[in-house]
């Protein structure tokens, strides 16, 4: 996890030194412009967990959309690495003729198939942060720019990120099993050391196709998820039902905050639903239908805005 606090007090001395030369008297604001979220009514600790549970979920669910030929294929090109490094020429060949058949059937089962999913994980980039911290943090990389100093504003803004990077590891579909017939010919020709290079080759033209998933959005998605159970109870939580909406609702602020989307304009939506939901739990009325209503366009939101590849 990071935190913005020490990096933020790095620049504001370096900004500050920059304004005091140029002699220029600026009045500082110091009132906050929107409050800290109210008590989580979720530990962080099962947030976390609810959030890693879901993503886990969907790791497994496209593992599932995954053959078995394409989940085996590196796993068996090393076995076949290892039995060519034993001297093991026909048990090499006998491998590769079974993966070039398991590859053959996929791609006959699949002829439009261009990369080959292998394996699906996912990694955590967390900053711990809040609105304020955000909005003073970009300031200072805008008079940082202003100022000329454009390295500084950058490095201000690459710490301005919270998300969770789902990687989608891919072979080409074209060249890979092409790479083993080679490496078989020539150990056929009993060129082993050849054939070990063709492969090591061949596997290090896996492709990592990394998604984004802002971890304010998901954390809003969650704490939406869990006002919605608690609401079914017959408004017996309405005040926790409420402050979860309104940790939702920050989220989304943070998350438009940090550049996960045009203000004022990708979040609108949500945030116009979320008062919507409040003002309806607050006079307990029935909110199934808008908390499912949320939901669905939660996950809309993040297909639309967050299904694209990251360099």
């Amino acid at each position: 996890m990071k935190t913005i606090s020490k990096i933020l007090s790095v620049f504001v001395v370096l900004v500050t030194m920059t304004s005091c030369a140029q002699n220029k008297k600026e009045k500082h604001n110091d009132t906050p412009i929107m409050q800290k979220e109210a008590s989580l009514e979720m530990n962080k600790d099962s947030l976390d967990a609810k959030i890693v549970d879901n993503l886990e979920k969907q790791v497994v669910e496209k593992k599932l959309e995954l053959t078995e030929e394409a989940l085996s294929a590196v796993g068996e090109t090393h076995s076949i690495l290892e039995a060519i490094k034993k001297g093991n020429k026909k048990d090499a060949i006998k491998k590769g003729n079974l993966l070039i058949g398991k590859l053959e059937v996929l791609l006959t089962r699949n002829p439009n198939l261009s990369l080959i999913p292998i394996n699906i994980n996912y990694q955590k980039e967390e900053l711990i942060t809040t609105v304020d911290e955000v909005r003073s943090a970009t300031k200072l990389a805008e008079k940082a720019m202003n100022d000329g100093y454009y390295q500084l504003a950058s490095d201000i803004l690459k710490e301005i990120k919270s998300e969770m990077i789902i990687n989608t590891y891919l072979l080409p579909a074209g060249t890979f099993p092409d790479a083993i017939k080679v490496a078989l010919a020539l150990l056929e020709e009993d060129k082993p050391k050849e054939a070990e290079i063709v492969l090591n080759n061949v596997l290090g033209t896996i492709i990592i196709k990394k998604t984004v998933q802002p971890l304010p959005v998901l954390n809003a998605e969650q704490m939406i998820i869990e006002a919605a159970i608690i609401d079914k109870e017959n408004h017996k939580n309405v005040e926790k039902v409420l402050n979860l909406l309104k940790n939702a609702d920050y989220q989304l602020t943070l998350a438009e905050e940090m550049g996960y989307g045009k203000k004022n304009k990708d979040f609108k939506t949500l945030s116009e639903s979320i008062k919507t939901l409040k003002k309806s739990v607050k006079n307990k009325e029935n909110s199934n239908g808008k908390f499912d209503s949320l939901k669905k366009d939660i996950i809309k939101f993040k297909e639309k805005l967050f299904s694209k590849v990251k360099k």
